[in-house]
Formats: C-alpha cells, sequence, structure tokens
C-alpha cells in the first residue's frame, strides 16, 4: 500500500476544560482492535503532541498523535484496503472517547472542511469530508 495520503485530519473538543479522556481504557482498546499497534510517548516538553500509535500492518496503517492536553486527535496518516470507509469509521470510532455533551468536530490540517461529530453522526457525513 502506497503512502497517498499527505492531509493530516483532526478530532478535537471545542471545549478543552475537563475534557475526561481515559487514555488508559483507550489503550486498552486500540490494542485490541489493532494488536500490531506500537505506542510511544515523548516526555519532553517541546512536543505538543506526546503520545502516538502506530500500525503498520497489511490490513491497516496508520499514524495517530494525541495533544498533550488530550483534547485533540491528530491522524497524520491512514491506508487500508478500503481507505475512505475504513477511515470514516476509524474517526467515528476515535471521537467515541470524548464525551458526547461536549462539541467535537473533525477538519483537515487546512480547516477547509470541517464538520461537528455529533452522537447520530454517520459514516457517510464523515465520507463528504474525507473525499
Amino acid at each position: 500500500m502506497g503512502r497517498n495520503m499527505a492531509v493530516s485530519y483532526f478530532i478535537y473538543v471545542t471545549d478543552k476544560e475537563n475534557t475526561g479522556f481515559d487514555l488508559e481504557k483507550f489503550n486498552n482498546d486500540i490494542k485490541q482492535r489493532f494488536p500490531k499497534v506500537g505506542i510511544s510517548v515523548k516526555d519532553d516538553e517541546d512536543y505538543r503532541y506526546n503520545i502516538c500509535w502506530e500500525d503498520y500492518e497489511d490490513e491497516y496503517e496508520f499514524e495517530l498523535w494525541m495533544l498533550r492536553d488530550r483534547s485533540i486527535f491528530m491522524i497524520n496518516y491512514f491506508n487500508s484496503k478500503n481507505r475512505l470507509y475504513d477511515y470514516a469509521e476509524f474517526i467515528k470510532w476515535l471521537r467515541s472517547y470524548f464525551p458526547y455533551e461536549k462539541e467535537v468536530l473533525l477538519c483537515d490540517e487546512g480547516y477547509n472542511k470541517t464538520i461537528v461529530l455529533s452522537e447520530g453522526i454517520e459514516i457517510e457525513d464523515i465520507l463528504e469530508i474525507l473525499e
């Protein structure tokens, strides 16, 4: 699979107070979903995004970072056989780790495409942003 996706996407809580992100639960869940995922933590204060989950298997390839305050996921790279659909599903899954009473947005790195990831968001809605 070629690395043909240069655009980063961000999933973020607009209200940065008390995001309540459960890192331990997320780490356990991502290991269950992607057994070969690698997790690295950067303790250096210079890194705004200090946790990285990477997986380069046959089925999925992705690089996912999290902001130090746990309010933003940054997806630097995602690829799979059914890339757009799987990517939209991955985004919907990531969104579930933020409380649904909080406003959570998905946007591309240029803030050209943005969507509110509300509780009833459909894969099709996310696909419109990714295409």
